[in-house]
């Protein structure tokens, strides 16, 4: 006797993913591989730590204590212990706050900041050690790209957040690799977790963008948890009628993201941009090359009358706050971005606080700023490449054009620079002197640590929140 149905002989979209992603063992995965995870965990992990004093994370902080029960899941700069869904919220929105994390042109997104929480809340919960963190951080990383080629960048372009849309894979992933859950499991991970993937861009520029960040983290945690429990979900959750790809993606889709996983390595190729300023990917080659061409021709910021920037489509749509009014719509704007490098010299965590966004100097920079859109900047190799023109009170123009800024893939920062950068957001969050480069020795020595985070989030030092 049969229940009438004929059983399936092509395994779905998700079952391919969790197939790879259920077997991944770290001494399979290229030492390039490796290096570079370890490079984004040391990025996000200081970010987050810098983001501590945010007053954003104060209130994600009080609601997770009401709301999550207490558990063995930290929270990076703070004190406290949550639920595995309690510490991705805390630790993804953390990730996120600053805008200062990590990111991939494959589908144009901070995978670091959702995968990186969710791994690390499962492993904690199960009590593993660094090697499977880092084993659950390379799976969950290479299916958010992954995922995120098969849906192409057209998802990004018609308003979805990809962070979120395509990251909640890669957290769901991630969970379930450290909580070392079956193939099948992971499959109805990935499909609980790709049920509820949600995410605005509309959101930018607001406190919604980190928070849609750590929901995501959260989202794929507990997706992992609840498939390791028994419940189940519908495998075909991509390719299905009603599924993601018909309904948030135009039914388009590219398998080749699915099928290169294990031989196509994303953390690699094409790679991860880190940041060298806390403002939006998008402002960074103008910032840079301001900054370049006032040194090199010993110019002060106030001897520039005008500075035009010309930049491609994807900048012009993520940097959409000619005047900003708060601190999160300055991260999305080009004339706040280029109007403190003028009125400063500088653009760094200090940067962003209300005295910047309010001192005089530096909004009488900012209406010197001009951004405007040119469509044939836009190279595959450059999208957030730009063309700046400085003005001088004598009427002389300066012009240059950066299409890969300092921290892309083509043009990365060293390790060192990695480094000096984990230690500044160190401090920032109250870790310092020997605390902070207790933490960055044990993250660089992850996959030999006994624990997969050392117990140095507390702050040592009082920081102002």
């Amino acid at each position: 006797m049969t229940d009438g149905r004929v059983p399936r002989v092509t395994a779905t979209l998700a079952e391919r993913i969790a197939a790879w992603s259920s077997a991944l063992d770290l001494g399979a995965v290229p030492v390039e591989v490796i290096h570079a995870a370890k490079r984004c965990i040391v990025d996000v992990a200081g970010v987050s730590l810098a983001a501590a004093p945010h007053p954003l994370m104060r209130r994600i902080v009080e609601h997770a204590r009401g709301v999550y029960a207490p558990g063995a899941a930290g929270a990076l700069g703070f004190p406290d212990r949550f639920s595995p869904a309690g510490a991705a919220l805390v630790n993804g929105t953390a990730g996120h706050a600053l805008d200062f994390d990590d990111t991939s042109y494959a589908g144009i997104m901070h995978g670091s900041t959702v995968v990186l929480p969710a791994a690390l809340a499962a492993t904690q919960e199960v009590r593993g050690d660094g090697r499977r963190l880092l084993e659950a951080f390379v799976a969950g990383s290479e299916v958010a790209y992954a995922v995120a080629l098969l849906c192409t960048t057209r998802h990004y372009f018609r308003g979805w957040w990809s962070t979120a849309t395509f990251g909640v894979f890669g957290a769901a992933a991630a969970a379930a690799r450290a909580l070392e859950l079956s193939a099948a499991q992971t499959t109805t991970a990935l499909a609980l977790a790709g049920t509820q993937a949600a995410g605005q861009k509309v959101a930018f520029g607001t406190d919604a963008k980190p928070y849609i960040a750590g929901r995501t983290a959260a989202v794929g945690v507990e997706a992992a948890l609840l498939a390791r429990r028994g419940l189940g979900g519908p495998p075909a959750v991509f390719e299905g009628s009603c599924g993601f790809i018909e309904l948030l993606n135009d039914g388009h889709a590219d398998a080749g993201g699915i099928n290169g996983l294990g031989d196509s390595w994303r953390l690699v190729q094409p790679g991860i941009f880190f940041k060298q300023y806390p403002v939006c990917s998008a402002a960074h080659a103008a910032v840079e090359l301001t900054q370049r061409l006032l040194q090199d021709n010993g110019l002060s910021g106030d001897s520039v009358r005008k500075v035009i920037c010309e930049v491609t489509p994807l900048v012009a749509m993520s940097l959409v706050y000619d005047r900003p009014a708060t601190l999160q719509e300055a991260q999305f704007s080009m004339p706040f971005a280029v109007g403190t490098m003028l009125a400063r010299g500088e653009l760094g965590i200090g940067s962003l606080t209300s005295e910047t966004l309010s001192d005089s100097r530096v909004r009488d920079a900012m209406g010197r700023v001009e951004m405007r859109r040119l469509d044939s900047l836009h190279t595959d190799e450059a999208p957030e490449g730009a063309r700046v023109s400085l003005i001088t009170a004598e009427g002389n123009t300066l012009q240059g054009y950066l299409g890969q800024p300092a921290g892309m893939p083509g043009n990365p920062l060293t390790d060192e620079r990695l480094h000096e950068k984990f230690l500044r957001c160190a401090e920032a969050g109250g870790i310092v002197d020997l605390r902070a480069r207790g933490l960055l020795e044990h993250l660089d020595a992850l996959e030999s640590a006994p624990l997969a985070f050392a117990p140095f989030w507390k702050p040592n030092r009082h920081v102002a929140k």
